[in-house]
């Protein structure tokens, strides 16, 4: 039966003065009455645990008062998403573990994050109050220990700790685990809390959600026999995310709650607050973690249903632009990629990737590669990021002189957000105007072949804005640069040669002049 205090229907300010005349007169009976009263209050009263005897003075507000009485009321079973800083952890997994505790001290907690560290720190928290508030230990001596480091059979964050109790489980009366890094075996909980299951990180790639959500249903088989509770707890970050498989199944119930009410009225913000907040985190993490609406953030991004293939092997005719990307010449793994793409434009209008590359190059290779793509396409538009540019067209310049193969290299650049550059390509692929190729197979730098098109749409486009690397994509979106603008090719002149762009005509197309080999005159 869920437990619910006998002030729990009043509003904040009169539960409050409530407290205080039950606390006098049970002071005026003697501190065994007062003992009993603050313990019943404790077991029976999130708020009153929470503001009171866990010192959460912060927490004394009308929107934490109304959420602990609805948790009080219904615990459990429900998958509770809330604007980040509106107190979700602090009274679901928390407080109201520690009052679970405080009731049946044989029960078994598993909290589970998305890794174990993040888990660890909500053990830590519950750990330290069991350690350091001496009302509470006072109050249920018969539960917590005076010197649970030293009385307690398992008192740590890898182990998990134990309070006094009758029964004997092999599982702690708490312990911390990570879905993807170590769950335990042969373990059972009566008491599932996920809490911080999603994460940015999580999120950073379609394999990644997929993996995140089958460790979930892997940590199912660790609750009890009977199913026991389970509390889930977190904001979202992503519309395909593991939360949004949850919610799919309707294995839990969902309670959302914004930043705001219905009427628009901020539950803990200022307006200044709010706005300072959208600015630092961006539309798309705003919409996620505080509206809990990663459909209206998923506008921004990129669909699957969206991504259009061609065969890739007939490009003649198109107007072409070669863009190249920067990196660092180092070659450290966790150094961006330098992307270099060919991309042409046909007949129809439509965009077409033809070719490219993301891979760690040093200068030498960058100017290999760069030119190698030019003599085999000869693009109408050869573009560079101008940072990067600046850098190397020195030694650029030198190449050509040495190799007697010049042609114009067109800075891009400006100061547009990388995120806002990205979505530029969202109207092309959502209106099936962008067609990628089946397959573009590369050799990396470490000898490792890879599919450039699956690592485009896997690893960067639909994991996007949450992405690990986004080069390819950003290269990609230099398209849209009006230095970059590829114009629809016009009526081609016979004799063109496959991928030759309009107006580079050989002088003799029946003797087999090859313009790509040896140039205009």
């Amino acid at each position: 039966m869920d437990r619910v205090s006998p002030v729990h229907k009043l509003p904040r300010e009169e539960a409050i003065r409530q407290y205080g005349l039950f606390l006098a007169k049970a002071r005026k009976e003697g501190e065994p009455v007062l003992r009993d009263m603050m313990r019943f209050m404790c077991q029976n009263d999130l708020f009153f645990l929470l503001t009171r005897v866990l010192k959460r003075k912060d927490a004394n507000k009308d929107f934490i008062y109304d959420r602990c009485r609805m948790v009080q009321e219904s615990p459990n079973g429900y998958l509770d998403l809330w604007a980040r800083e509106h107190y979700k952890s602090t009274i679901i997994t928390f407080a109201l573990t520690i009052q679970d505790i405080l009731n049946n001290p044989d029960a078994t907690f598993g909290i589970f994050s998305h890794t174990r560290p993040i888990a660890k720190a909500f053990l830590r928290q519950i750990k330290r109050e069991f350690e350091e508030n001496e009302v509470l230990k006072d109050l249920f001596a018969d539960i917590l220990f005076e010197k649970p480091a030293q009385q307690s059979p398992k008192w740590s964050e890898d182990e998990g700790i134990i309070v006094r109790r009758k029964s004997n489980p092999k599982e702690a009366t708490i312990e911390a685990w990570g879905l993807v890094d170590g769950q335990p075996t042969s373990k059972h909980y009566s008491h599932m809390v996920y809490d911080d299951v999603v994460t940015k990180e999580s999120v950073q790639s379609p394999t990644m959600i997929i993996n995140t959500t089958t460790a979930w249903e892997n940590s199912r088989n660790l609750a009890s026999m009977d199913g026991g509770v389970t509390r889930y707890i977190g904001t979202r970050w992503h519309y395909a995310d593991t939360y949004s498989e949850i919610l799919k199944r309707k294995v839990a119930t969902p309670r959302i709650y914004t930043e705001e009410d219905r009427e628009g009225n901020l539950h803990l913000w200022t307006p200044e607050l709010r706005d300072m907040k959208r600015r630092e985190m961006g539309p798309y993490v705003y919409a996620c973690q505080i509206r809990q609406d990663p459909k209206q953030g998923s506008q921004m991004g990129f669909s699957g249903e969206w991504v259009r293939y061609w065969k890739g092997d007939n490009y003649r005719g198109m107007n072409i632009a070669l863009i190249c990307d920067p990196a660092s010449s180092k070659k450290k793994k966790d150094n961006d990629y330098t992307v270099m793409l060919v991309a042409g434009r046909g007949s129809d209008g439509k965009r077409y990737l033809i070719d490219g590359l993301r891979d760690r190059l040093n200068l030498t290779e960058k100017w290999r590669r760069y030119v190698e793509f030019h003599r085999k396409y000869r693009p109408v538009i050869s573009a560079y990021e101008e940072y990067g540019l600046q850098a190397d067209i020195e030694y650029f310049e030198e190449k050509m002189e040495q190799e007697n193969y010049r042609f114009r290299i067109v800075p891009v650049g400006g100061s547009m957000p990388k995120a806002d550059r990205i979505q530029r390509l969202v109207p092309w692929f959502e209106n099936g105007d962008f067609y990628l190729p089946e397959r573009i197979m590369k050799r990396n730098w470490e000898g490792e072949m890879y599919n450039l098109v699956k690592v485009l749409v896997e690893e960067e486009l639909l994991a996007f804005p949450f992405c690990e690397h986004d080069d390819t994509i950003d290269c990609l979106s230099r398209l849209c640069d009006n230095e970059v603008q590829l114009p629809i090719p016009e009526q081609f002149a016979e004799g063109v040669e496959v991928g030759m762009p309009m107006g580079l005509i050989p002088r003799d197309a029946e003797s087999g002049y090859d313009v790509l080999r040896y140039g205009l005159e």
